[in-house]
């Protein structure tokens, strides 16, 4: 009897696989796994703020949870569901060595993504760390970056009614 040998990933998957890894780096990780034809993805996402004193640290903790939520809101409408519901988790403020303190926002979240069905997972993934990145270097004062709007000839087409 002949041993079947295990599936192999496409190309495109493991192409796949890298360009998340490089996306999460901006200001996370990405731990994945391959199961052709299918990969699993398990992201972790920073949110950081900064601020003087440990009082103004404390009083960021609210904008924090409520920019994380918005960030996870965003990234299960942005893939149509296809990313799990991400875990929030807000650091007490810590202080820095140079002195000031700061206050980090961690989402988890994972998804599942095959070599034709990645495309809305990724521009999730990638709006949520432009973000982070955002946030990390402007605050909550800094624009939040937004999906660009699509060409007319590949928006759906709109319903009467």
């Amino acid at each position: 009897m002949a041993t079947r040998q295990p599936l192999q990933p496409s190309p495109k998957l493991l192409a796949l696989q890298k360009d998340f890894q490089q996306i999460a780096s901006m200001a996370g990780f990405l731990n994945s796994s391959v199961e052709p034809p299918q990969m699993r993805l398990f992201f972790t996402l920073y949110g950081r703020v900064t601020a003087e004193t440990e009082e103004a640290a404390v009083k960021l903790v609210e904008p924090l949870q409520a920019w994380s939520e918005k960030i996870s809101l965003d990234l299960r409408e942005g893939s149509s569901s296809a990313i799990l519901p991400p875990k929030i988790q807000i650091s007490a403020p810590q202080q820095l060595p140079a002195g000031g303190w700061y206050v980090v926002s961690t989402l988890s979240f994972a998804s599942k993504v095959t070599d034709t069905s990645y495309l809305r997972v990724r521009t999730a993934v990638l709006l949520a760390y432009q973000r982070a990145i955002a946030l990390r270097e402007g605050g909550f004062t800094a624009p939040l970056p937004e999906l660009p709007e699509l060409p007319a000839e590949l928006a759906p087409p709109l319903l009467d009614g």
